[in-house]
């Protein structure tokens, strides 16, 4: 397989600046176990990706009714045997009035990591995961499995379901507000479910998701479940399909105690080293 150390250097590189700029002094200084953390799974995953493939992912996210902008730096590589592993670090605009403020006061949100392994029968590939993710306020547990199915050269088929733990020891507001606050006294469980409807042409491709929750916390206008549903579209450039931008359209919940719905806006791109 081929190798590109200069290449991985430069990407290596990138993230590490890209993570220094996009978090203020206060986050390095409060947060710096969140801080080293990324950067240490980043080099890692550059490290492995110069012995495989690696996916570098850019994506800017606006919600309507809130009007506050979030941001997402991923990387992933795949491995010998049909296994992956990304992170994503996520950011969003801080201060005491996030509202249209565009890459104003943008500190770190959340850190995740996802392991998976696929295997194959026919037309069949069945991945089971565990994502692990946490920032200043909580830890999340997330294992699950997601099973797709090729119908034929254009369309496939897909789902996930998703087991979350989630534990908001070092959440203040938890703390203080009790059971008000979080339902179940600090600690919360969820199912999730997604089902994929996806059609691939030359270069464009599309992605229908739905996903529903169910949780022993409140979710969603004061009841234990919440849904959502996405519409995605990738287009590949160049000759060798390597830069991909995409720009995705969400409906979701707005908050776990109101039955307002939002649009969500995302755009991205990714780049595929091969």
């Amino acid at each position: 397989m081929r190798v590109n150390y200069k290449l991985m250097g430069v990407v290596i590189k990138l993230i590490y600046l890209g993570c220094l700029t996009l978090l203020n002094k206060d986050v390095i200084m409060g947060k710096s176990k969140l801080l080293r953390a990324a950067l240490g799974m980043a080099l890692l995953l550059g490290s492995a990706a110069a012995l495989a493939t690696a996916t570098v992912d850019y994506r800017h996210e606006y919600r309507l009714r809130d009007r506050t902008h979030y941001d997402k730096l991923g990387l992933s590589t795949t491995l010998p045997n049909d296994m992956f592993i990304g992170i994503e670090t996520k950011y969003k605009t801080g201060g005491a009035d996030p509202k249209d403020k565009f890459y104003n006061d943008t500190v770190l949100n959340v850190v995740e990591v996802t392991f998976l392994k696929s295997y194959y029968w026919g037309n069949w590939t069945i991945s089971p995961f565990i994502q692990p993710e946490f920032n200043s306020a909580r830890t999340e547990w997330k294992f699950g499995v997601a099973p797709w199915y090729k119908i034929n050269d254009r369309w496939f088929i897909g789902g996930l379901y998703r087991l979350e733990l989630t534990d908001y020891a070092h959440e203040d507001k938890c703390r203080t507000g009790g059971i008000d606050y979080c339902d179940t006294d600090r600690h919360r469980t969820a199912n999730r479910f997604d089902l994929y409807l996806r059609n691939k042409s030359d270069r464009l491709t599309t992605t229908y998701k739905l996903v529903y929750k169910h949780a022993d916390a409140k979710l969603f206008a004061n009841k234990h479940d919440d849904y959502e549903q996405e519409l995605q579209f990738d287009y590949a450039l160049g000759n060798e399909r390597a830069w991909v931008p995409y720009v995705t359209f969400g409906d979701i919940g707005r908050a776990s105690t109101s039955s307002e719905r939002q649009l969500r806006l995302r755009a991205g791109i990714l780049y595929n080293y091969r």
